[in-house]
């Protein structure tokens, strides 16, 4: 979405606590999903593997409500995409030279 594109104005009656519910519940149908559907993802990670999705889903949609700006918000969405791009980049580079490296040995 560019920053042109015009965004819906922020609207609601919930409270700051209502939303930090539906924002916990989204995080755990977030874990219960990966669960249910990748469990070999789940058996692959660390016990605090589900916490920290759960979390960071939280923290994303409670972050998303200090900005109410619609310039603000698209700013914040191109910031977000560039951020994920840049980081899956560095992952996948940093992760292919480990596969490099395997199979050298």
């Amino acid at each position: 979405m560019s920053s042109n594109e015009k965004l819906p104005a922020a609207q609601g009656p919930w409270s700051r606590e209502i939303v930090k519910e539906i924002a916990m519940d989204i995080g755990k149908e977030v874990v219960a999903h990966i669960e249910v559907m990748y469990p070999a993802a789940i058996t692959a990670t660390p016990g605090t593997f589900k916490t920290s999705v759960q979390n960071t889903v939280y923290n994303q949609i409670m972050a998303a409500l200090d900005v109410n700006d619609v310039g603000e918000i698209a700013g914040r969405l191109e910031e977000r995409k560039r951020a994920r791009t840049k980081l899956t980049a560095a992952y996948r580079k940093m992760r292919s030279a480990d596969l490099d490296k395997e199979a050298a040995n």
